[in-house]
């Protein structure tokens, strides 16, 4: 049932204006612990800025950062791509390695399992492997998927992506038909029983409610979280920041007083939770110096509706001869590398005349037999696209992956990627990272565009912005 957001504004109380945000900064600063978030695409930065991004997990390399007292990183481990077995392996690694890292230093820490706004991922496989791993079995696990800055916000337990003024119930849009996450339930306690086949009973589920939020006291609301059973579930109602930053700042209460806490969030709570204020959106001059005379290139490789969306409306208002759609039929074939090879020379030589170049996959989805399949389907696309930007000799302008997978690997595998930071966002939900010393073009500015992000307009406008 879809619902009007000025009926559910009507119906609330008004909202607590204290600033939570200021204080919640002050409150993780003197917890003087490490903050971690393990996401399982590259997009969750995409409301944070000079926060370092790691491209690898090694115990030598989690050490150093608790020896630096590095306050906040993320771990890009695009385990959203993988089939389950190997995200299993991969996040007890990770686990593990935090846990030595932390015993070494003698540092504590928090750890943020972010996902999609939208529902689609790996749970609850990553939690329980974070948890079992980690020696976390007694935590709670408080579940935040609310994403602002996309529109998606939790309302009496339903999670919601809005469209202007509608609110649609997640499990009524195609991201509840994802060929590898799909769902049937928007209510987010049945979407948990759902999704652990039942071993997690919805009546169970704690639920947050933003009545509640905003009249009670943050101190009622931090022992409400401190009286939750050792291994329980919680979720969150938000409509907004002040919402969420003010049950934030209960649950560093909670944290404060000894409560164990593993987050499954989306982006939105990352700059609640360590209590950063907003930064003005990056301007051209802040990201392209201007000597460069190179062009920019664009890649689009994730198929959700909303991408191609976008990618069409580019289209239409693009040269169509620095245009270049690969075939993803070809690629899956096994003499496809000549074939990318081509598509190496065309871009490179189009970017040194100082042409922007659109590289683009084709449409057609191309399915497998079963969720592995698709996943794997997915990665050899991928892999065919980083195949091409190593075959890339001059650095662009830019670089603007479309998509968290293709974006990862185009970063990672593509241009060598180990360390870099995350600048601050070119749009609304779009993060720019700022290439490290080792990679293929150092400083070169990367802008990671989420598939299910902006209206239709936003990557011509984008692109249009940085021409």
């Amino acid at each position: 049932m879809t619902l009007l957001l000025s009926d559910i504004l009507k119906s609330l109380p008004p909202v607590d204006q204290t600033e939570y945000r200021k204080l919640n900064h002050e409150l993780f600063k003197k917890q003087n612990h490490t903050c971690i978030i393990i996401d399982d695409d590259p997009t969750g930065n995409q409301t944070v800025y000079d926060i370092p991004l790691l491209a690898q997990w090694d115990q030598d390399t989690l050490i150093q950062e608790f020896k630096k007292q590095t306050p906040v990183f993320f771990l890009l481990t695009n385990s959203r791509s993988l089939p389950q077995a190997k995200v299993s392996i991969i996040y007890q690694e990770i686990s593990k390695n935090i846990l030595v890292a932390s015993t070494m230093t003698n540092r504590e820490y928090t750890i943020i399992s972010r996902s999609d706004s939208t529902l689609r991922g790996h749970f609850p496989v990553e939690t329980n492997t974070i948890k079992q791993a980690s020696n976390l079995d007694k935590v709670i696990l408080v579940f935040i998927p609310v994403m602002f800055e996309g529109g998606r916000v939790t309302v009496n337990d339903i999670h919601y992506i809005s469209d202007k003024e509608t609110l649609i119930p997640v499990d009524k849009t195609p991201f509840a038909q994802d060929h590898s996450f799909g769902y049937t339930k928007a209510n987010l306690s049945e979407w948990i029983e759902e999704k652990t086949e039942g071993q997690v009973n919805a009546s169970k589920v704690f639920s947050f409610s933003i009545k509640n939020i905003r009249t009670h006291s943050v101190q009622l609301l931090s022992k409400q979280v401190q009286a939750l059973t050792p291994g329980s579930y919680c979720i969150v109602n938000a409509i907004n920041y002040h919402d969420l930053d003010k049950i934030t700042h209960a649950l560093l209460l909670a944290e404060k007083s000894g409560k164990k806490i593993l987050y499954r969030t989306s982006s939105s709570f990352i700059p609640s939770y360590i209590g950063i204020t907003p930064k003005k959106l990056l301007t051209t001059e802040d990201l392209i110096p201007k000597n460069v005379k190179s062009g920019g290139l664009i890649i689009v490789g994730s198929y959700v509706p909303k991408s191609s969306a976008q990618l069409n409306y580019l289209l239409k208002y693009f040269d169509n001869n620095n245009t270049i759609e690969v075939n993803v039929e070809k690629i899956l074939n096994d003499s496809a590398l000549s074939y990318l090879n081509v598509i190496s020379k065309q871009i490179e030589e189009k970017l040194n005349s100082g042409k922007d170049v659109v590289l683009y996959t084709s449409r057609k989805l191309i399915t497998g037999s079963d969720i592995d399949d698709n996943l794997n389907i997915g990665s050899k696309v991928s892999e065919a696209l980083v195949k091409i930007i190593k075959g890339i000799s001059v650095s662009p302008k830019y670089i603007l992956a479309k998509g968290g997978i293709t974006s990862h690997d185009l970063a990672i595998k593509g241009l060598r990627m180990r360390r870099s930071k995350v600048m601050g966002q070119i749009a609304p939900g779009v993060p720019v990272w700022e290439m490290g010393a080792t990679t293929m073009f150092p400083k070169l500015p990367y802008i990671v565009f989420p598939g299910n992000v902006g209206d239709d307009t936003l990557l011509y406008t984008i692109t249009q912005k940085l021409s």
